[in-house]
């Protein structure tokens, strides 16, 4: 697995496409490893997840050991998973536990698990449903049927769908990193936790993170450079 720095966005790269880079124990290792790194690290702004070779990240046979996708869910800022390929079992899991996917077009998804009489273990039956819904999420998992790039975009599993990878990553990058470093930890963080409040605690809590936001440093930059029609110069405080 490779991790790398450049400016305010991390990317951790898969690096074992000799083995479809599947999730075992060594790799859900590394894994933990880079994101307590990044989580050290209060300047990025955007992790990226993807993997070379020609799959993201395929199930071939037995279960992964640890929990990898608990420490990419636990950062505080946004991760995008670009999914050069299959992602199959953990690997699934895996890009699950992001915030925004994006794909190619060959790119295939499923949970073949219950074909061997494997659960998926690392939040596969949590993230699936509340990503694409009970009934989606019910098909792919008793099924184990492998959902396309179009079908996976039309039920709300990728965000896009893209020949060029690396141009979209860099599209979105400069979205992401563009807005106030706090705004997009807030949103990240209101977004996940409202998912299992009821509505009024949702607001209440989307109003509290305003509240705080409307202090910053960075909010008073916006409103300075908007009114000085620039850029904003957002420093993160």
């Amino acid at each position: 697995m490779l991790l790398s720095l450049n400016s305010n966005v991390a990317t951790i790269t898969l690096n074992r496409p000799d083995n479809g880079n599947r999730v075992d124990g060594e790799m859900a290792d590394a894994l933990g490893e880079a994101c307590r790194l990044i989580s050290e690290d209060d300047g990025l702004r955007l992790v990226v997840l993807t993997a070379n070779g020609t799959v993201f990240s395929i199930d071939v046979g037995s279960a992964a050991t640890g929990k990898p996708g608990v420490p990419v869910a636990g950062l505080a800022v946004p991760v995008l998973v670009a999914l050069n390929g299959d992602a199959t079992g953990p690997g699934l899991e895996l890009a699950l536990a992001g915030d925004l996917r994006i794909c190619v077009p060959p790119a295939r998804f499923g949970f073949p698990g219950l074909t061997r009489g494997v659960l998926p273990q690392d939040g596969g039956t949590q993230r699936l449903p509340r990503l694409v819904g009970p009934s989606w999420a019910r098909d792919m998992l008793l099924t184990g049927r492998m959902v396309d790039a179009k079908e996976a975009l039309s039920i709300g599993l990728v965000n896009r769908v893209a020949g060029d990878l690396d141009t979209l990553i860099a599209e979105l990058t400069e979205q992401i990193t563009a807005g106030s470093p706090l705004g997009v930890r807030y949103v990240k963080e209101v977004v996940g936790k409202g998912m299992d409040l009821s509505l009024d605690q949702g607001l209440e809590l989307e109003a509290d993170l305003n509240v705080i936001l409307q202090s910053t440093s960075d909010r008073a930059e916006g409103i300075k450079s908007f009114l000085e029609k620039r850029g904003p110069n957002f420093t993160g405080s």
